[in-house]
């Protein structure tokens, strides 16, 4: 007898059917936790900065329970992927408790981390239920720099301490940086030391103003000519932005302000319980408090895809919009208004567009 399952679809083709019917029935499929906004760090450019404006400061974190109630809600309601951020939530004693209650809920975990705190009882736990991944910030190749930035004396050595213990124990680690004015001239040695250790490296150059408004962070900002150097001085990663900008092929034109998977298939929750659309975006909200989940997403979170560009807006009519990072709450932030574009951005993606255009002239030299 002959199964009636002759052919399976390919993993590629499964995962955009997949996020396809996710998107069109609104399933949370991500979402993003910051378990404290406290951190044992006093990094330059974090958009938390050690103060939280407005509410947030008349209230106490989610305790234990309360964590482990809002994951079986989000878990009941269709999450997959889980990130737990912060400040650094290894700071919070009940760490173990939250992230075992959340992989045993059968989500796929990842922890973004300064990496200064592992200890025996992290590792034992990561062993015992391994990650997707930890994601540790490399701020410096060395200890002036990185401490020039993190602020505190001895934390370049515990970092590296971290990341080690971990890949000694076989825990699957990523490492990133925030590209700045600090560190840029050390940009390829922390590359280098991520291809020595045998993990994926990403940076990111697009600091942004504090959550409570300070702008302050933004002096640190890279010149967008340079990102993109640094961007495509790596073979594999150049040929990987042609090959995504080939993927997205034609920007179809919209009138929605978000065109993003915030408040979509992803949300944010603040260590007050307050649901969001995404980290940036804090209107529209809602008090996990004051009722469930799915009611906030529903109710509250949704009118976030309701909302249209202005005739101001320019970016939905841009052909270079996936290479910019445009976001409309990064232009919150910056320019106090969601559709006014960040002048930044903008230029980080013509000039990622002028160097794919590179790439290109350098293939038909080839082909003749």
């Amino acid at each position: 007898m002959e199964c009636a399952q002759t052919s399976w679809v390919s993993n590629k083709a499964y995962l955009q059917q997949f996020n396809k019917k996710a998107a069109e029935q609104r399933v949370p499929l991500y979402g993003s936790i910051d378990l404290t906004h406290r951190c044992n760090l006093r990094c330059v450019h974090c958009y938390v900065g050690g103060k939280v404006g407005g509410i947030e400061r008349k209230r106490a974190e989610l305790d234990t329970p309360q964590w482990i109630s809002v994951i079986d809600e989000i878990t009941e309601a269709g999450c997959l992927n889980f990130l737990i951020t912060g400040g650094e939530p290894l700071l919070r004693k009940d760490f173990g408790e939250i992230y075992s209650h959340a992989k045993r809920n059968g989500l796929l975990v990842t922890v973004f981390t300064n990496g200064t705190l592992i200890t025996d009882s992290i590792l034992k736990l990561f062993e015992d239920l391994p990650p997707h991944a930890v994601e540790i910030s490399l701020y410096g190749a060395n200890a002036i720099t990185y401490e020039k930035i993190t602020g505190v004396q001895g934390s370049y050595g515990q970092c590296l301490k971290g990341i080690e213990a971990l890949l000694d124990h076989d825990i699957k680690v990523k490492l990133k940086t925030i590209l700045m004015t600090l560190n840029r001239h050390e940009f390829h040695d922390i590359e280098n030391m991520a291809k020595e250790y045998g993990v994926k490296f990403r940076f990111d150059a697009s600091i942004f103003p504090r959550l409570d408004g300070n702008k302050g962070p933004v002096s640190l900002r890279v010149s967008p000519e340079e990102v993109v150097e640094k961007e495509f001085s790596d073979e594999e990663r150049a040929w990987e932005w042609k090959a995504f900008f080939d993927r997205m092929g034609e920007v179809p034109l919209s009138d929605n302000l978000y065109n993003c998977g915030a408040g979509l298939t992803s949300f944010h929750i603040d260590p007050y319980g307050w649901l969001q659309p995404c980290l940036m975006v804090t209107n529209p909200r809602y008090d996990l408090l004051k009722g469930s989940f799915m009611q906030g997403w529903r109710d509250v979170i949704l009118r976030i895809r309701e909302r249209k560009a202005g005739a101001v807006y320019a970016c939905n009519q841009c052909d270079k919009m996936n290479l910019c990072g445009f976001c409309p709450g990064f232009f919150k932030l910056e320019n106090g208004a969601e559709d006014i574009r960040s002048e930044y951005l903008c230029a980080l993606g013509m000039s990622r567009f002028e160097a794919i255009k590179g790439l290109e002239n350098l293939e038909e030299r080839h082909a003749i």
